[in-house]
């Protein structure tokens, strides 16, 4: 069996299912990761000021902001122990004025990117049958950020297909109460049937992931911060990272995925 680790951003796999990664990697089984939205911006269309914004916040320069991301990647990766790559498409901020504050990026997709999920399956090079000795693991796009949606979509069509799909949990979204079931309440309301959980224990590698966590500093201080309370920083993102696995997990720290069912295709291909 092969694993495919789909992550809209560059950090998405660290944060939601780090542990998973880690535990196949320990196993030998070499997870490769795919960040969809992780291309540079075009250098000859000026920067939003929503863009700006979200540089600032990073701390970091639009000529660094990408080349930054790429080396927390590659330093979480080191962590897991995954393989990863890029595909050729940019972050939602990056994509013209479609997503121009919060509201937007966490809201519906744009109209003209309606065939954007067809377009990272190619790009996967999973247009053809079903491969049963791989299996994939695509975001379940809790709190609905824009390429986080587009990402999910992409992952119900190739389970569509019967391609073998587990859907995680995005974090640190699913840390909000409520969260993760309003999203499956929204999913079964465009006719797919979530199946029974899957929890894989992750306390052997809880560490590995948590420092992968820790590489993205750009990150942290935004993604975090409403878990943040001027105490030690990676103290408070580990105490609200763990209370969440420990209550999914029950007895043990858990990583939480889910299985979906989608409605056949009406329209059947030739």
């Amino acid at each position: 069996m092969r694993h495919l680790f789909v992550s809209p951003h560059y950090d998405d796999i660290a944060l939601s299912c780090g542990g998973t990664a880690a535990c196949l990697a320990r196993a030998g089984q070499a997870p490769d990761v795919v960040v969809v939205f992780g291309a540079e911006p075009d250098g000859t269309v000026p920067l939003t000021d929503f863009a700006a914004f979200q540089h600032d916040r990073w701390g970091l320069t639009p000529d660094q902001a990408v080349a930054g991301r790429l080396a927390e990647e590659t330093a979480a990766a080191a962590q897991l122990g995954t393989r990863f790559r890029l595909l050729p498409f940019q972050d939602a901020i990056y994509r013209g004025d479609r997503y121009l504050d919060d509201e937007q990026l966490f809201g519906e997709t744009a109209a003209d990117e309606a065939d954007l999920p067809a377009h990272i399956i190619a790009a996967l090079d999973l247009v053809g049958p079903a491969d049963r000795d791989l299996r994939l693991y695509c975001p379940l796009a809790v709190a609905g950020h824009v390429d986080h949606r587009h990402a999910f979509a992409a992952g119900v069509e190739l389970a569509r297909r019967g391609w073998d799909v587990r859907f995680y949990e995005d974090q640190p979204y699913a840390l909000q109460p409520g969260t993760v079931e309003d999203r499956l309440a929204e999913v079964a309301a465009q006719g797919i049937r979530s199946e029974a959980p899957i929890l894989i224990d992750v306390a052997a590698t809880w560490a590995a992931k948590l420092a992968a966590i820790f590489a993205y500093r750009s990150q942290l201080p935004v993604i975090f911060r409403d878990y943040l309370h001027g105490g030690d920083a990676r103290e408070e993102i580990a105490a609200a990272m763990r209370a969440y696995a420990e209550q999914v997990g029950g007895t043990s720290l858990c990583e939480r995925m889910w299985r979906l069912t989608p409605l056949p295709d009406p329209s059947p291909r030739p």
